[in-house]
């Protein structure tokens, strides 16, 4: 891996499960969903510092734990790709 080029690349659908995390925070306070969606979007790049901090997945992917939700992600040659974000067992690989 080359360090200096690494870059975090965000799926359309960890995009798509934030925003929808973002609004169900929202309901109870708007305040809190902004908080919450800004400090997702500043961690999530602090992988490029060290992208094996995550827990290794059965797939070969890796993922970590950020306020109680898992965000897997998986090393692609210089990029590390940022699949999604839960809060249950209950995500699939659907929805892509």
């Amino acid at each position: 891996m080359d360090w200096m080029n690494v870059q975090v690349k965000r799926s359309q659908r960890f995009n798509k499960e934030l925003l929808e995390i973002t609004k169900f925070i929202a309901k109870d306070s708007p305040k809190n969903a902004r908080k919450f969606y800004e400090s997702v979007r500043a961690f999530v790049p602090s992988l490029i510092d060290n992208p094996y901090k995550g827990r290794p997945t059965e797939d070969g992917g890796r993922e970590l734990i950020y306020r109680g939700y898992t965000i897997p992600y998986v090393i692609d040659g210089d990029d590390i790709v940022i699949m999604g974000i839960f809060n249950q067992n209950e995500w699939s690989s659907e929805g892509e």
